[in-house]
């Protein structure tokens, strides 16, 4: 029950926000837009019984997409943005799970933005209302948010065990089945189970797929062409990659069986930070339990393509760099840039090396010649250190410092606005009429306030866009000077010079319109012993090509 609060006095509908949002405990035969709209109308026959009106439709939030954490939820952080405005008074939901159920950096960061800005809370399962400056309702408002992440740590807790029981029975439970098959639902006694099915169309090329791999001993790359040539649609994009080649060669449903937790969540530490990064455990690290449904490649084959994966390694261990570009240009497609020489079968240079799109088969891009490319990333860092030196010599760190404490006046101005905006409605809110501002001058205080303090928070936001990087000149002139000269040294390691050049360079994105052949100017004479008009073409037969410009996306290191 409430407490001895007279709501009429103190709320009006527009002090209020109403957020909505559906929670695992809620009845999951209802969808979210039943739900909410359950919820809306109880919070709205609240408001209509004790503040004498709805909130307005402005004011109401709905959290259709929800997460377990605070920055998950946008609506919600809307929210949290919206209380910052003395005159948002409270929140209406409909219990007090609905604001977090996350872990307790969360819970702390909620109760102290409620309590600093005041904010009341307003709960209909049990109406309750919630005033976080007082001792007893914080420990009880911290004590539900607990409630709450406990239920939400052992329905998780729960889902997992059923989720690991239904694959240990052999029931396929991703909602996307493996190319391949189809995914459907089978009677499992008077339940609904998921499995999957042979795809027809699908399977013989899985089938064709591991024949190519195993028995005709081709690679992974000249498997995309072939498909590729037999105009064989690709489970994502326009080609076939070899990566996912690589994922089918290895994908355990195919011999008839279903995994569980191939892919982990790992929590790790960086810099004082907590992020969640999703890892592939490699096979015999995870859980594999015999399918429902039947397999489409046989079990011989299967590890036959495992056995060969294992013993075919991309890069060699003594393999060497030997282009200083490398894993530094990539094609405008995407692809990396490599390295090809052409030589005699006696050893001897056929033709002068370039640089080529991994696929140029399928983006036409034209290639390059690999001096003419050193040439251009030379040109690059020279002009990169002509830049460094008019920074160091016009003192860019002394301007990063003015920047800076331009910002932090701006910072403590609108802390002082804040203040003062709050002292206003405090004033005005006394229960004292005689102690008030006629409403008149402070509408007219307030209002200018208010407009000042939005030019200043604008006037904070330019000055973060147009702050000044702040770089280490000295240091990044050094950093480019020996890449540099040792690009220019060449009995310079390619090694060396590559790890030199990634220091100062992160990518370079390659562009060149796709050559086209020209024919030769013919010239016509007459051939006196022949007695009969010919043409002949100053030119070599054949014609040649055209040279198009190159052009080239830079992004240099900080």
């Amino acid at each position: 029950m409430f407490r001895y609060y007279n709501f009429a006095e103190m709320f009006k509908p527009e002090d209020g926000i109403m957020y909505l949002r559906k929670s695992r405990a809620d009845d999951p035969l209802l969808s979210v837009g039943e739900l909410l709209e359950k919820h809306e109308i109880d919070i709205d026959s609240w408001c209509e019984r004790n503040i004498g009106g709805k909130i307005a439709q402005s004011d109401r939030y709905y959290e259709v997409v929800s997460g377990e954490k605070i920055s998950e939820r946008f609506e919600f952080q809307k929210v949290l943005k919206e209380i910052e405005n003395p005159r948002k008074k409270f929140i209406a939901c409909y219990d007090v799970s609905r604001l977090s159920r996350g872990d307790l950096e969360d819970a702390g960061k909620l109760i102290k933005l409620l309590r600093y800005t005041s904010t009341y809370v307003i709960t209909t399962c049990p109406q309750y209302v919630y005033d976080l400056s007082d001792a007893d309702d914080r420990e009880k408002f911290e004590r539900e948010l607990k409630q709450g992440n406990m239920y939400l740590e052992y329905f998780k807790k729960i889902s997992n065990n059923g989720r690991l029981l239904s694959v240990s029975q052999g029931w396929y439970i991703c909602s996307q089945p493996p190319y391949g098959f189809n995914r459907i639902k089978v009677m499992d006694g008077k339940r609904e189970r998921p499995t999957l099915e042979e795809n027809k169309e699908q399977a013989d090329v899985v089938r064709l797929i591991f024949d190519l791999y195993v028995n005709k001993n081709m690679g992974r790359i000249n498997i995309c062409h072939y498909l590729d040539s037999l105009k064989i649609p690709a489970p994502r994009g326009k080609q076939w990659s070899h990566h996912s080649i690589k994922d089918m060669l290895a994908n355990i449903h195919y011999i008839g069986k279903v995994k569980w937790q191939e892919k982990k969540t790992v929590m790790l530490v960086e810099d004082g930070n907590i992020r969640a990064s999703t890892r592939k455990s490699k096979m015999g690290d995870y859980l594999i339990f015999e399918g429902k449904h039947d397999a489409i490649i046989s079990q011989e084959l299967f590890y036959a393509a495992q056995d060969k994966i294992g013993r075919n390694h991309r890069a060699k261990p003594n393999t060497k760099v030997r282009n200083p570009l490398a894993g530094l240009i990539f094609c405008q497609c995407g692809r990396a840039m490599s390295l090809r020489t052409y030589k005699n079968k006696d050893g001897s240079m056929r033709n002068v090396p370039r640089l080529l799109c991994d696929g140029q088969v399928y983006c036409k891009t034209s290639s390059a010649l690999y001096e003419e490319m050193l040439d251009l990333v030379r040109n690059i860092l020279q002009e990169e250190i002509e830049n460094i030196k008019l920074h160091i010599e016009s003192d860019d760190g002394n301007s990063v410092k003015l920047h800076q404490q331009l910002i932090n006046n701006l910072e403590k101005k609108l802390k002082n606005l804040q203040e003062k905006e709050l002292s206003q409605w405090e004033q005005q809110s006394h229960p004292d009429p005689a102690q008030r501002m006629p409403p008149e001058i402070f509408k007219r205080l307030n209002e200018r306030l208010i407009a000042e303090k939005e030019e200043t928070q604008q006037a904070i936001k330019s000055a973060y866009e147009t702050m000044p990087e702040s770089i280490d000149y000295a240091e990044r002139y050094e950093r480019f000077k020996v890449a540099l000269e040792t690009l220019n040294n060449p009995d310079a390691n390619p090694e060396l010079q590559n790890i030199l050049l990634k220091r100062c360079i992160d990518r370079i994105t390659y562009s060149r319109e796709k050559a086209e052949r020209v024919k030769s100017q013919q010239e016509r004479y007459y051939d006196k012993e022949q007695k009969k008009t010919r043409y002949r073409s100053p030119l070599k037969t054949g014609g040649n090509w055209t040279s198009n410009p190159i052009e080239l996306d830079v992004k240099l290191r900080v």
